[in-house]
């Protein structure tokens, strides 16, 4: 797996990319989504589904730009697959649905579009894991080979 690191300095601007590549990642199992919610109150386990072997596999990776009011601004790139809010919580369609936001293997949302603002309370100093994954409209995660989908980014902050 390529990893993408950034860094960023103490007023948020840009220092550099540290690593080489974008991560166009597959988790080695969907059981690496799973992600204790308890101290939120909140369990979000969900189920892989399979990409159809006969549709062009989904990718994804994202990009993280630093905000100048607070924290950073995420990017989420993706080919062949569909952002479709309208459909959430219906039938899963092919290559299709929402993405989830993880920091430090946290979910902190539901992502139904190409942006999303993570705000820096979510980020301690030091390194950070942002990792995007991309769900059905059941939320199901969607696999490959029973790896999931996903994008995984390091942000090292002061």
């Amino acid at each position: 797996m390529i990893m993408t690191k950034l860094s960023f300095g103490l007023a948020g601007l840009f220092l550099g990319i540290i690593a080489t590549g974008v991560t166009f990642a597959y988790l080695s199992s969907a059981k690496e989504m799973d992600v204790d919610m308890s101290t939120m109150g909140i369990d979000h386990q969900h189920p892989a589904r399979p990409v159809s072997s006969d549709l062009p596999i989904p990718t994804v990776t994202h990009l993280m730009f630093p905000d100048a009011m607070d924290g950073y601004n995420v990017q989420i790139l993706t080919r062949n697959f569909t952002f479709t809010p309208a459909s959430i919580n219906r039938t899963p369609a092919a290559n299709e649905g929402h993405s989830h936001i993880y920091v430090n293997e946290t979910k902190i949302a539901r992502v139904y579009g190409v942006w999303y603002h993570l705000p820096a309370n979510f980020f301690h100093s030091g390194e950070n894991q942002v990792r995007v994954t991309l769900n059905a409209n059941d939320h199901s995660t969607w696999t490959v080979e029973g790896d999931v989908i996903a994008s995984t980014v390091s942000v090292v902050r002061p």
